[in-house]
């Protein structure tokens, strides 16, 4: 599911974001904000610069679906798949902090994707309105054990969650955010609760 343009390219264009994203202000007014559309076919990133300057957006010709496709489909899926799809994530993703503000103590990533659902329901507390980056590392690392042979404690996923659960996890490595808010884009959203 793509998002299309918006009138003003430096918002996020789909209401649900902007209904989570202004909850999430209201409720952490202290946080610096990158917020992260993630689609199986493109990513769509803002970053949110403080003292109401204009937000800077990216688009990504990386998706999320398109990496579980290509790399994470076959079985059996090895650790040289996962860090190939690792290697494509971080080319995208570590060059756009060139040109955005320095961090402020706070920042937080509002992580939006149609196949979030199943990442949620794995974190200790998937009704938390932020999640730690903590919380996606071990998500990741039961991951990586299950694919590893380690059934017993491990997490399996479909290609298509794992690839969002790479891009994720890289995107909060590599921007340096504390924590996360996820939200599944085939709900509608609510207030956050937690």
């Amino acid at each position: 599911m793509s998002t299309s343009l918006p009138s003003d390219p430096t918002i996020p264009s789909n209401p649900a974001i902007l209904q989570g994203f202004a909850a999430l202000q209201a409720r952490f007014p202290d946080h610096d904000w990158v917020v992260l559309q993630a689609d199986p076919d493109a990513c769509h990133v803002w970053r949110l610069a403080p003292q109401n300057a204009s937000p800077i957006r990216h688009d990504l010709p990386l998706g999320y679906g398109q990496l579980a496709t290509q790399y994470l489909s076959r079985p059996p899926v090895g650790a040289g798949q996962v860090e190939q799809v690792i290697e494509l994530v971080e080319d995208q993703i570590m060059p756009l902090t060139r040109s955005w503000p320095a961090p402020g103590p706070q920042l937080a990533l509002l992580c939006r994707a149609p196949d979030m659902a199943a990442l949620a329901a794995q974190l200790p507390d998937p009704q938390a309105a932020l999640q730690t980056t903590d919380a996606i590392e071990q998500l990741f690392n039961r991951y990586a054990h299950q694919m590893m042979g380690g059934s017993r404690s491990g997490l399996q996923l479909a290609p298509a969650q794992a690839a969002l659960l790479i891009v994720l996890r890289e995107c909060l490595h590599h921007w340096g955010c504390q924590q996360v808010a996820v939200q599944d884009a085939q709900l509608e959203i609510s207030a956050p609760r937690g």
